[in-house]
Order: C-alpha cells, then structure tokens, then sequence
C-alpha cells in the first residue's frame, strides 16, 4: 500500500582500535586474524548490515550474538567488542561525546549530525548499506480492490507530508518515505533479491 519510514546504520568501533577509516579498519582486521570482533544484537538489522560489510570486505571477523543491542554497546565502550553498527539515533550521543569512533554511514549521502562521516560508497565499499537499511510500511491482503488502495496510499501520504509528522520523525532520526503503491512493489522486488544471501552467510533461519 504505502512505505512509512526508514533509517540507516552507522558503523562504530571502539577508541582502542587504530582505525581511522573503513580501508584502515580492513587493513587491521586482516593485518590481526583472530582477534577482531563484531559485536551485535542477534537477528537485528546491525548482524545482517555488518554482515553484508564482513563479505564484502572479505574479512573474517570473530562475530559475538547478544541479546540485545544496548548490551553490545557497553561492552564496545569498554572495548570487548570492536565493531558495531547502530541506528544513527542510538549511536549519537556516544560519537559526539567522544566515546565511540564513527567511521562510516550506510546512507547514500552523508548523515547531516556526522557531516564528517563519510559513506561506504565514498570509501570504496558501495556494496554495504541499502538506502534506507530498514524501513517500515503498509501492506493489504492480496486482492485487495485499487481503489482501496489508492485511496489509503493517498492518506498515508498526506499524513507523511504533515507538518506533525515531519516533526516527529525528525526528532526520532527517521526518514519519511513517501511512494506509490508501484514504487513500493519494486522496492520489496530490489531489497528481496538483495538480502537473502547475507541473511544465508549470516546464519539466519525462519521460525
């Protein structure tokens, strides 16, 4: 019917780690086998973005599943853990106070707080991220009558145009998604056919 919001990661690691840049964090992990670690909440949107990082740098990180995402990052501040990646809204006040480095965002442009944080792209990794990473949106039952759903999706959109909303999503770091119902379908078509793999090589199964 109509996509509704979405948001993209940023990949932080710990201050104890020399890198400065997505190419010196490579060259570290290979240059160290063994003892470099991605920490991440298990089946959340970080393990699958770090993931698609971890093939397409080539690297062979020691993965470390938590339960959850906040517990990965106190164990990145004390430097058990040395790579994360985080919605930028969770990670913000922790790169700007100084205790996390960020080094790259997973957004097709640069993230306007971390004006100084280049993309993957810039850094030669255009394969990491999906803009945006993960998103949220409306779907109706199969046969659903178009003019239901044209209707709806000329609602739902009116509604993201809304100052109201704008002003929330603002403050919640996400970004407004609007689409027609097409353009919907083909984005489930795009990110269904680039997913599957990593989820596969991440080790992820089905209930």
């Amino acid at each position: 019917v109509a996509t509704l919001a979405g948001w993209s990661h940023v990949m932080l690691v710990a201050n104890t780690v020399p890198a400065k840049s997505v190419k010196e964090l490579v060259a570290y992990a290979k240059a160290n086998p063994g003892k470099v670690t991605f920490g991440y909440g298990l089946g959340t949107s970080p393990q699958i973005v770090g993931k698609s990082f971890e093939l397409a740098a080539g690297l062979d990180l020691i993965n470390v599943p938590y339960k959850g995402g906040e517990q990965v990052r106190v164990d990145l501040l004390g430097g058990r853990i040395h790579i994360n990646f985080a919605p930028v809204s969770n990670a913000l006040p922790m790169i700007q106070d100084g205790k996390v480095r960020a080094l790259a965002v997973t957004s097709a442009a640069r993230d306007p707080e971390l004006p100084d944080v280049p993309t993957f792209k810039e850094q030669g990794f255009p394969e990491v991220g999906f803009d945006p990473d993960v998103w949220q949106a409306i779907v109706a039952p199969l046969g659903t009558p178009a003019p239901v759903v044209a209707k709806l999706n000329a609602e739902i959109n009116a509604a993201l145009r809304s100052d109201e909303v704008q002003a929330t999503f603002k403050k919640l770091r996400f970004q407004p998604m609007i689409s027609t119902p097409g353009e919907f379908g083909k984005l489930m078509a795009a990110q269904a056919k680039r997913w599957p793999p990593i989820i596969k090589a991440a080790g992820l199964t089905g209930q």
